[in-house]
């Protein structure tokens, strides 16, 4: 079965149509998700306030392919633009960032920007843009900066058998992150996963031993 992951987030289905238009003349799966408006959670509790009205969810190894269709599709439109777009005004290295994350532009744009790239002189063969994205994939791929002070408190609030230090210990230990090219990969380094593994058995234990407490001795 396959599992489907976030590709591209829409203000509404109406302007997903063009995508979807792709996925379905090319018979790729997809998945559509839409979005109540509220605040996506974000487990690693940096306060990420991202709407996302309607997503469209594929497989991770058509992230690539899916892509390069969209960048085909738009390459008709760069001749009617106005001169005024904003990419003009953008640097080399402005450009160079955005065909990095293609995921954060619309298609035209990542076109656009590859096009003028081209016109600058700037390399920007097939080679050149999979090493870009491959070196940023290698930067996201990196576990999340340790948080002492955060693994300190979930210790102690696992002492006090908080339902709060389980969830914090599964989430260090088991939390994954979705890379742009489709893969996940667990969030934290192995050391702080296994400081998570520990909060969550030593919370489990506590919790137990303060219900056991309260169902068996404090009654007498």
């Amino acid at each position: 079965m396959l599992e489907f992951l976030p590709f591209q987030s829409f203000p509404s289905a109406e302007a997903a149509q063009p995508l979807l238009a792709i996925l379905r003349q090319r018979e790729i799966p997809f998945e559509t998700e839409t979005n109540s408006g509220q605040a996506i959670f974000d487990p690693t509790f940096a306060f990420n306030h991202t709407y996302a009205t309607f997503l469209v969810k594929l497989a991770g190894s058509d992230f690539e392919w899916v892509r390069r269709l969209q960048e085909d599709a738009n390459r008709e439109a760069l001749a009617t633009l106005s001169p005024n777009h904003y990419l003009f005004s953008f640097s080399d290295a402005e450009l160079f960032d955005l065909v990095a994350k293609p995921e954060e532009w619309s298609p035209l744009d990542v076109t656009l920007a590859g096009q003028l790239l081209r016109q600058r002189g700037r390399d920007v063969s097939v080679d050149a843009i999979r090493l870009l994205r491959e070196h940023r994939v290698v930067e996201e791929g990196k576990p999340e900066r340790s948080n002492k002070g955060r693994i300190m408190w979930g210790y102690i609030l696992a002492l006090f058998g908080g339902a709060v230090a389980i969830f914090m210990g599964w989430e260090l230990y088991s939390y994954k992150k979705n890379l742009t090219d489709g893969r996940q990969v667990h969030a934290y380094s192995p050391h702080d996963r296994v400081h998570g593994l520990r909060i969550m058995v030593l919370g489990t234990v506590s919790l137990l031993l303060w219900i056991a407490v309260r169902v068996w001795v404090l009654p007498q």
